[in-house]
């Protein structure tokens, strides 16, 4: 006969009821199910998960353990004493996650509880192995460090759950965020599980928490927003890294997909397309990287990096297809120390790189490819900065720009008698002339 059981949702609390003394793993399993699946508890974060079952052979199955999460207890109902009930849970394995030491039974008047466990496991549930947490986010380069973890599921979330589980994942980035806390280097991982394999966000998000991580799948994991109006994702806090993630914007508006107001912001491994204003938008940061990025077909301009804006880094980022400059750089001399490296910059209506007026000491190095921008310098770069550093093999010149430069250089702008510059355009004149006898 199945126990007497009472559900107690504001506690939180299963109620083995008073004169029972006995209560098995399965029952107590089968009973949660029945409940959660009342028409009033679909709301219900869920109570409990269950593991084993499994067939051996020759008729034996691996016993049932039964974790209870979000806080949930067992508990029998309080005896009137003088004398101690003992009672008893058996038939499997009981364990729980919550914030009572991972204890999962409630304390009452006049009772002892004893938990027959089927194998050796604990109550409590072992730590995390941190030392190898740690020593995988070593190798991670930039904001290599971890403090709790917090898990994101906008499918079969709810944000009534502890997230911190993925099977008790919550539904929204807000609530992950009011669990993270600032400065922990904590991480928010984002899953994606609906069917299909893409998972599309309306939601716009802020991270206004620093040090904090946010970390997707990829382009399965993608944020669609459905009203204009605000940039689909904007970093405001300190120390961040937003990385492996699709992000459009609304139609209909003039947003950014991602703007970036935190200092030592990392984002990476995102995919930036069809925004309605600019793709990347940076100001009022210091030392932001922007890696492994790819920003296409923007209404405005690829990534702006606007005052003040100091010791950036954009590298082996593809910028493409947008309206405005692939990038472009404003607001005189508060922008500057930023460097470009390895970027692949195509087809952009504006320049390939356009260096506003007084920017200061801007550097383009390391195998820039640029083609087919429709303004500037062939297409490539604009620059009205001032100590701009352009490599050669940036691409930041035509081969004959770069020839004629030289020539400039060392002839043309030294023909005073007796100079350098006028022996050699002799020379050159000589031997011109030789060659045409």
């Amino acid at each position: 006969m199945p126990a007497a059981l009472t559900f107690f949702k504001n506690e939180k609390v299963i109620q083995v009821d008073d004169p029972q003394t006995a209560l098995t793993i399965q029952d107590v399993h089968d009973q949660i199910r029945n409940y959660e699946a009342e028409l009033i508890n679909l709301d219900l974060a869920t109570i409990a998960n269950a593991y084993g079952k499994q067939p051996l052979g020759g008729g034996a199955y691996v016993g049932i353990t039964l974790e209870l999460i979000n806080d949930w207890r067992i508990a029998f109902e309080a005896r009137p004493g003088p004398d101690t009930i003992l009672c008893m849970i058996s038939g499997g394995n009981l364990v729980a996650i919550n914030q009572y030491n991972n204890n999962p039974i409630k304390p009452t008047a006049y009772t002892q509880v004893v938990i027959a466990q089927a194998t050796s496991p604990s109550i409590i549930t072992p730590p995390s192995d941190y030392g190898l947490l740690y020593l995988v986010e070593s190798l991670r380069g930039r904001h290599a460090s971890i403090g709790d973890i917090w898990y994101w599921n906008p499918t079969s979330g709810s944000d009534g759950n502890d997230g911190t589980t993925p099977q008790t994942a919550v539904a929204t980035f807000s609530k992950a965020q009011t669990l993270a806390t600032a400065g922990k280097h904590d991480v928010i991982f984002a899953l994606a599980t609906a069917t299909g394999g893409i998972t599309t966000v309306t939601e716009k998000i802020t991270i206004s928490k620093a040090n904090l991580k946010v970390r997707g799948p990829g382009f399965n994991f993608q944020f669609i927003p459905t009203s204009a109006g605000t940039p689909t994702v904007q970093i405001t806090a300190d120390n961040v890294e937003f990385s492996g993630f699709y992000v459009e914007t609304a139609a209909g508006g003039t947003d950014n997909g991602i703007t970036v107001t935190g200092d030592n912001a990392l984002i990476k491994d995102v995919w930036v397309k069809e925004a309605t204003g600019n793709g990347i938008d940076i100001s009022s940061t210091a030392r932001t990287t922007i890696d492994t990025c790819a920003i296409e077909d923007c209404t405005g301009v690829g990534i702006s990096v606007g005052t003040p804006a100091c010791n950036l880094m954009i590298r082996q980022c593809i910028i493409s297809g947008n309206t405005g400059d692939g990038a472009e750089l404003t607001g005189g001399a508060t922008v500057l120390d930023n460097i470009f490296e390895n970027n692949l910059i195509y087809h952009n209506t504006g320049y390939g790189i356009h260096i506003g007026s007084a920017v200061l000491r801007t550097g383009v190095r390391l195998h820039h490819t640029f083609s087919g921008n429709a303004t500037g310098n062939q297409g490539q770069i604009q620059d009205d900065g001032s100590g701009t550093f352009i490599e050669t093999p940036a691409g930041g010149e035509s081969a004959s720009t770069i020839a004629d430069a030289v020539w400039n250089e060392l002839i043309s702008e030294h023909t005073g008698v007796g100079s350098t510059g006028k022996t050699l355009r002799d020379a050159k004149v000589k031997a011109t002339l030789a060659s045409l006898k």
